[in-house]
């Protein structure tokens, strides 16, 4: 199945009420193309893809191809790289290297990326500046008032539009109404963009409209959408192999918790260089330090045992390795140490998933 199928199978199933949900026929999917491909921006391949050699090490292909192919069972792909190279690279359900996979959460990583690059090419002066600098159409909100590194750490201050302080979760009808671009990013946050009882910078709180405040930075710092910005830095540097989608709102304002789709190999491309930029093999020193600065344990996030802290967009493992997480079994695991990296997609999270992916990044 083409990238374009696939990304309609995705949108329909799951994000637009009235495109066509049907999986049963390539016709009926290509049929809802028209609706959904104003709605998103894509990502061309980089111009210079990075290679991804199968590894020489055949005694760690032999001793972790069966682990990646049990993992990738019940998710959709698995993908481990050691030293550059592929050690295993597994595929179920139908996807294949060429399938676009839902990043879920994974997009709040890919926004902060795109921040960093804003910082070090000088468009963004300090991560100390309140965003409504850069994005002055969030003046008289939270978001607004926070500065940049704040909504990076997720504690902007700013109520949480789930309620319960972690889940992320916005109230479904608003952001329903988002997505079918009856309000925008905008409205979302002017109307949830009043100041909860944290102070900015007291308290991590799961809020992915942090991440919606930072695509406006972004926009209004590089003067281009943020996944136009991604496109030509990240995307470029990562050596991107496959076209990839960014859903955007009404206002062509990159939704920027949510709703990035790419190929697993791409991930594991995105991957490659925040390891990269860790291990000081990429980047100027300005790239170099952010990402040492994303990936540290800023801040508790006061649940989930496997990754208990944040950084900027980052997020810091009980393992002590960097990650990217979404919801239902997206992961990109990040063993600096090691050199080694973990790719991993699905559509469900499993009691297994992440003490194998840790057990799986360690080895």
């Amino acid at each position: 199945m083409t990238f374009f199928r696939h990304l309609l199978v995705i949108l329909g199933a799951s994000l637009l009420p009235g495109v066509h949900a049907s999986h049963d026929s390539p016709e009926k999917i290509l049929g809802s193309w028209a609706v959904v491909s104003p709605r998103m921006h894509i990502l061309k391949p980089a111009t210079v893809v990075r290679e991804l050699p199968v590894s020489t090490k055949t005694d760690r292909i032999r001793e972790l191809t069966p682990d990646g192919q049990a993992f990738a069972r019940t998710n959709f792909s698995a993908l481990m790289i050691e030293d550059g190279a592929i050690v295993f690279e597994e595929y179920a359900q139908g996807a294949t290297r060429e399938s676009p996979l839902n990043a879920y959460s994974m997009t709040k990583s890919w926004t902060s990326l795109a921040v960093g690059e804003a910082l070090c090419a000088g468009k963004i002066k300090s991560l100390e500046d309140p965003a409504s600098i850069y994005a002055p159409e969030l003046a008289g909100t939270a978001y607004g008032e926070a500065s940049v590194r704040n909504l990076l750490r997720y504690t902007s201050g700013a109520q949480d539009p789930g309620g319960n302080g972690y889940s992320g979760i916005h109230d479904t009808r608003d952001f329903g109404a988002m997505i079918r671009h009856d309000m925008s990013l905008l409205d979302l946050m002017r109307k949830y963009g009043g100041k909860s009882r944290f102070k900015a910078g007291e308290k991590f709180v799961y809020n992915g409209l942090n991440s919606d405040a930072l695509s406006l930075v972004v926009r209004g710092a590089t003067g281009v959408s943020m996944p136009v910005w991604f496109e030509n830095t990240v995307w470029q540097k990562a050596g991107a192999e496959y076209p990839a989608g960014w859903y955007l709102d009404r206002d062509g304002h990159a939704v920027g918790e949510i709703l990035v789709f790419a190929t697993s190999r791409d991930f594991a491309r995105v991957g490659l260089y925040v390891l990269d930029h860790l291990n000081g093999k990429m980047g100027d020193a300005c790239m170099q330090a952010f990402m040492k600065d994303a990936a540290y344990p800023h801040v508790a996030k006061g649940y989930w045992n496997s990754a208990p802290s944040w950084g900027l967009g980052l997020h810091y493992g009980a393992d002590g390795n960097t990650w990217m997480f979404g919801h239902g079994g997206q992961r990109v695991g990040i063993n600096v140490m090691a050199n080694r990296l973990f790719s991993a997609n699905g559509s469900k999270d499993h009691p297994f998933t992440d003490p194998d992916a840790q057990r799986l990044l360690a080895k």
